[in-house]
C-alpha cells in the first residue's frame, strides 16, 4: 500500500525536486515553518504552566481564607452571642473584615496573565494565519476525499501510523465552519454531523454550542435539497433553545415547502467514504482520469496481463538535457492507464537537506531592526511568495 500511496503523490513529489524553471520548493518551505512552529509552542506551553502554577497558588489562598469563614460561621450559626463572649473569635471577626475580605479583594483581581500574554503579543507575528488554517482544512479535505474516509476515522486519529491526537468538538467544529463558509455543504454537513457525535461523546465539557451545530446543519441539508433533514435539525434546535424566532419560521417554511413542492426533496441516503464500494470495471470505464487516480490511491486495481509489458524501466534524459546526460532520471512505470510513473535516487538525503535549508526564507516572517534598541523585532510586514503585504 505505501508503495502505491507514493506512486499518487508523484506529482506533488516532482514539482518539489525537478528542476523545472520558475518551480519553487513551497513545500518544502512550508514544512520548515511548521517545524519552527513545535518549538515555539513548546516555549508558550512553559509560559502557560507557569501562569497555572501561579493560578493554582492564587485559587489556593482564596480556597484558604474560604475554608476559614466556613469554619468560623458553623461555630457562630449555633450560638453567636456566645461564640462571640470569647475575646478570640471577636479578634479573628473583626480581623476578617479588617484584613481578610480587602486581602481577599486583591487576591481575586490579581494579574498572573501579565507575564504569558506579553510572550504571545511578542511571538505573534509568527503565528499562521486564517489563509494557513484554511490550507490544513484541504489538506484533511483532500485526504478525506482521495480515499474516502469517514470524518470520525480522521478525528479519532487512527490514521497511518503517525501518533497523532484525536480531535476534540471544537476542532471538528472549526474545521466544520470553514468548509461551511467555503459553501461546500456536503462537506460542511459530514464535519457538523460528527460534531454532534463528539459532542455525545464529551457531554458538557465542550464549549461548541448545540444550537449553533444544528443551525448550521439544518442549513447545509436544505442546501443539499433535504427539507425533511433540514426540518428535523431545525426542531433539535428548537428542542435545545425553544425561544429562536429564526428557528421558527424555519420550521414553518420548511414544512411549507415539502407540502407545495415536494419534488425538492431528495433522500440522500449517502455518506462519504461509503462511496465506491465495489468497484466494477463498468464503472471504472466511466471514471474521468482523475477520479481513476484517486481510486488507484485507495488500492491497486488488478492489471490486464497484456499491461506487463508496458510496465516498464528507463533513464530519462529529456532530450539530451545536460544536467541529466551524465545521470539520468530513473524511471519505473507503475501504472498504464492513467500514466504514473515512479521516478528513483533523484536527490540524496543532503541534497533534500540543502533545498529545504534554502527554501526556509520565503515562507518566514519578516523582521526589522529597531533603531533604537538595535534589536529585531516584528515587523508590520510579512514576506510573501508573491510580494510584501502592510498589515494595518
Amino acid at each position: 500500500m505505501a508503495s502505491w500511496l507514493f506512486a499518487c503523490l508523484l506529482t506533488l513529489v516532482t514539482v518539489v525536486v525537478l528542476p523545472v524553471p520558475g518551480v519553487r520548493a513551497e513545500v518544502f518551505t512550508a514544512l520548515v515553518h511548521m517545524e519552527g512552529l513545535v518549538s515555539l509552542e513548546k516555549e508558550l506551553l512553559g509560559g502557560l504552566e507557569s501562569y497555572l502554577e501561579l493560578e493554582r497558588q492564587r485559587l489556593g489562598r482564596v480556597e484558604q481564607f474560604a475554608d476559614r469563614v466556613r469554619l468560623a460561621l458553623t461555630s457562630a450559626s449555633q450560638d453567636p452571642s456566645t461564640h462571640l463572649s470569647d475575646p478570640v473569635n471577636a479578634y479573628q471577626l473583626v480581623n476578617r473584615f479588617t484584613n481578610g475580605w480587602a486581602t481577599l479583594h486583591d487576591h481575586v483581581y490579581e494579574d498572573n496573565a501579565q507575564g504569558l500574554m506579553a510572550n504571545i503579543s511578542y511571538y505573534n507575528f509568527r503565528f499562521p494565519d486564517t489563509e494557513d488554517f484554511t490550507g490544513a482544512v484541504t489538506a484533511i479535505l483532500r485526504l478525506q476525499d482521495t480515499y474516502r474516509l469517514s470524518p470520525s476515522l480522521i478525528t479519532s486519529g487512527k490514521l497511518g501510523t503517525t501518533t497523532t491526537l484525536p480531535m476534540t468538538s471544537e476542532e471538528s467544529f472549526q474545521l466544520a465552519m470553514d468548509v461551511y463558509d467555503s459553501k461546500d455543504y456536503r462537506y460542511a454537513r459530514d464535519w457538523m454531523k460528527e460534531t454532534l457525535r463528539l459532542l455525545d461523546e464529551e457531554g458538557h465539557s465542550s464549549t461548541v454550542d448545540l444550537s449553533d451545530v444544528y443551525d448550521h446543519l439544518s442549513f447545509a441539508e436544505y442546501k443539499l435539497g433535504n427539507l425533511k433533514r433540514a426540518a428535523h435539525y431545525t426542531r433539535l434546535m428548537l428542542q435545545n433553545d425553544p425561544t429562536h424566532a429564526r428557528a421558527q419560521r424555519n420550521v414553518a417554511y420548511f414544512e411549507e415547502l415539502i407540502r407545495t413542492e415536494p419534488e425538492k426533496y431528495i433522500n440522500q441516503d449517502d455518506e462519504r467514504g461509503e462511496e465506491g464500494e465495489g468497484e466494477t470495471a463498468e464503472s471504472r470505464e466511466s471514471m474521468t482520469q482523475y477520479e481513476r487516480y484517486q481510486s488507484l490511491c485507495r488500492g491497486p486495481w488488478p492489471l490486464p496481463k497484456e499491461y506487463d509489458s508496458e510496465l516498464t524501466c528507463f533513464y530519462y534524459d529529456n532530450h539530451r538535457t545536460p544536467s541529466l546526460v551524465i545521470r539520468p532520471v530513473k524511471v519505473e512505470v507503475v501504472f498504464h492507464k492513467p500514466r504514473i510513473f515512479m521516478l528513483r535516487g533523484i536527490l540524496s538525503e543532503r541534497e533534500m537537506d540543502r533545498l529545504k535549508e534554502l527554501a526556509g526564507p520565503i515562507l518566514k516572517r519578516a523582521t526589522a531592526k529597531n533603531a533604537d534598541s538595535g534589536k529585531d523585532e516584528p515587523a508590520h510586514y510579512r514576506i510573501s511568495k508573491r510580494s510584501v503585504t502592510k498589515f494595518v
